[in-house]
């Protein structure tokens, strides 16, 4: 509303020139025409009485009803919910949470929408190509063994295993860990022993059987979580048992659990050797040791082989009813498959047979540390994406692709951010961030890329053995582990471009798999690492551990963390 000359006042009304049936389509704001009105006006054809706005006022408005998201929500072939959402979340995984929020969903998944270019479900990357009335799939991941590789996300069939083919460790070690309920006995005594406590503070003191049958069932429950946890992990445990169980406590302990911490550390070393002497396999491979009856052992601390990144299942026992006869043919006829072409191949038995070969695999990778070549002729199923992901899973309990992007962008901002503040940062990051400021700041894998590429300069590691370039693909590679772009240009800032042609991982001097987006092919090769059970390189083990602890959170809390490390995810967490 403006003055006019002669006092009058101009009403401005803005009013759409398109049939409003098409709004949907839109992709731009409407035209408007400007009119002489009464004081009222009409806005997206509702009555908005006793009120004037301006043409700007109206267009934010319009903007934001545009924000809008109006969803169709698919749970299953037959079940979808309606659910509109006051405004654009920021990202995907924010459009996760919320979706997760209101719908009660109690399972982890990733989203799928209905793309209009190609009248097709398409993953959801990134929130701007989610139009704002759109149907979206939600595609669980509990089952991440059960996907295949279609894009639609087909799920084949399983493999008919049971409940006692599952591996003996399911979780990652929880932020608070849960006590078991022990035996009905112990469980009385504890009952009235807690309620003395709490009256007059009285501790209780428990007769060798009862107290057995504590430390046996907090054995048991702790070996399925970790057959070798930290000292850390072992505290945690008994001080979340006088926590429960205060009439418990230790009169003559700093944290009055420092006694259960100990007894619990003995006890799982006896546990160990019984589940050794059954043929567990996780901990049967470190017996053997030096002994009375084996003085020419190995050193009982030399060469242990445990999870030392977080692995959930580092060495599973065979399923049952399988030997390791039955199990070499499964993985013959998998080589025979790969043997056909692309199109012939029997995608889903391949899956099955890894599904079930996957402990005599560990145990040949764990083991035996075979070379990378011999191991792409054994199981070459191992360098196709979509089974390494699922491998990652097996080892992990991860989906590793879905977890890496949502950590880092949410730290892609802040990490790029304290790069242009260190001023020590040196001429490579500073031509980095010169490259990055010309991309297009919307590109989400320009920022990926700029975020990964400078850890290793914020971190004073030199990466250039392990991310290189090159101007033709027949060019010989080589490194133990390697990114290889292929790029047009001479020179690349800071040594990785932002669009190369392809990507070739390479492992032991040999090139295993190839990607179109550096970012993807360092998934990959992180992917690579743990399934064929490698050491991070000397010289980047910073770069690695900062992926496995700070955007993966596979942190075992054995290993005390570099100074700048340290600091880096402070300043991240």
């Amino acid at each position: 509303m403006e003055k006019v000359p002669g006092g009058g006042v101009l009403v401005v009304t803005v009013t759409e020139v398109f049939d409003k049936k098409k709004l949907a389509e839109r992709d731009h704001p409407p035209l408007f025409s400007l009119q002489r009105q009464p004081a009222k006006c009409l806005t997206k054809g509702a009555e908005l009485k006793h009120q004037h706005f301006s043409p700007a006022k109206k267009l934010q408005a319009w903007m934001e009803a545009i924000e809008r998201l109006k969803l169709r929500v698919i749970l299953d072939t037959d079940d979808a919910e309606r659910l509109i959402l006051p405004s654009r979340p920021s990202s995907v995984q924010a459009l996760i949470d919320e979706i997760r929020t209101r719908l009660k969903l109690t399972f982890d998944f990733r989203l799928q929408f209905h793309d209009p270019d190609f009248d097709a479900l398409c993953n959801l990357v990134e929130i701007e190509h989610l139009p704002s009335t759109a149907s979206v799939k939600v595609v669980r991941l509990v089952e991440l063994d059960q996907i295949s590789t279609s894009t639609n996300d087909t799920i084949i069939l399983t493999d008919g295993t049971d409940s006692t083919d599952t591996p003996e460790h399911s979780s990652q070690w929880p932020e608070v860990f849960i006590v078991p309920t022990f035996s009905y006995e112990v469980e009385h005594v504890l009952r009235e022993g807690n309620a003395a406590y709490e009256k007059d503070g009285k501790l209780i003191r428990l007769p060798r059987d009862q107290k057995h049958n504590i430390l046996e069932t907090m054995g048991d429950e702790i070996y399925k979580l970790k057959a070798y946890p930290s000292s850390t992990q072992i505290g945690k445990a008994a001080e979340a048992l006088v926590r429960k169980h205060p009439c418990l406590k230790e009169n003559n302990s700093g944290t009055g659990w420092e006694g259960w911490k100990n007894s619990l550390r003995h006890k799982l070393g006896n546990q160990r050797k019984k589940l050794a002497k059954a043929g567990i396999k996780d901990v049967a491979v470190n017996s053997g040791k030096r002994s009375r009856t084996n003085p020419k052992g190995a050193a009982p601390r030399a060469n242990i082989k445990r999870p030392r990144r977080g692995e959930v299942n580092f060495l599973p026992s065979y399923p049952s009813g399988e030997t390791k006869e039955c199990l070499e043919t499964r993985r013959i006829e998998m080589v025979e498959e790969f043997q056909r072409t692309s199109a012939e191949r029997d995608i889903p038995l391949i899956h099955q047979h890894m599904m079930r070969t996957f402990a005599l695999r560990r145990e040949e990778i764990i083991t035996t540390s075979p070379p990378v070549s011999e191991l792409k002729e054994r199981w070459p199923a191992l360098f196709y994406e979509t089974q390494l992901y699922c491998e990652f899973h097996r080892i992990t309990n991860q989906h590793l692709p879905h977890v890496f992007y949502a950590a880092l962008d949410e730290y892609a901002g802040q990490l790029i951010g304290l790069y242009k503040k260190k001023k020590t940062v040196g001429e490579k990051m500073n031509q980095l961030l010169l490259a990055y400021e010309k991309q297009d700041k919307n590109d989400i894998h320009a920022r990926r890329t700029a975020a990964l590429v400078g850890l290793p300069i914020y971190l004073k590691e030199d990466s250039s053995g392990i991310f290189k370039t090159c101007k033709n693909e027949m060019e010989i590679y080589e490194g133990a582990v390697a990114l290889v772009a292929d790029v047009d240009e001479e020179e690349v800032p800071a040594g990785v471009p932002f669009s190369p042609h392809q990507v070739f991982i390479v492992l032991e001097d040999q090139v295993v798999m190839t990607h179109h987006s550096w970012t993807d092919a360092l998934v990959c090769l992180f992917g690579l690492i743990y399934a064929l059970h490698l050491s991070y390189p000397v010289k980047c083990s910073s770069f690695f551990e900062f992926i496995q602890i700070v955007l993966l959170k596979l942190d075992d809390e054995r290993k005390q963390l570099k100074p700048k490390l340290l600091s880096l995810k402070n300043e991240l967490v």
